[in-house]
């Protein structure tokens, strides 16, 4: 029998995202990614909006979990905020996951 264990780290921003909140967000996910933490799930449920600043942030999150071997995702994104990030395509750098469609199956 076979065990897998992980731990994640969760990072939960509030409201917006944007050039006053950016490098604080950063520094707290950058933290969470580079703890002994193999996963880090973004809880965007409280985030409002996000702006090019924002936006920065989650990429050099992306990229330092990348070179750290993490996996790092975005979870349940408010439909204003997904749509933003859908259009600028991080979509594809990060998975979104909605938990509480995983949570209602």
């Amino acid at each position: 029998m076979y065990s897998v264990e992980t731990s994640v780290k969760v990072v939960r921003p509030r409201g917006a995202l944007t050039a006053a909140t950016a490098d604080a967000f950063r520094k707290e996910m950058l933290t969470a990614i580079t703890s002994n933490a193999s996963e880090v799930a973004i809880d965007m449920a409280a985030v409002d909006s996000v702006d090019n600043s924002g936006l920065k942030a989650i990429l050099a999150g992306c990229d330092t979990a990348k070179r750290h071997s993490k996996r790092l995702s975005l979870c349940d994104v408010a439909p204003p905020v997904r749509i933003v990030l859908e259009l600028v395509q991080i979509d594809r750098a990060v998975s979104m996951i909605d938990r509480r469609s995983l949570q209602a199956a």
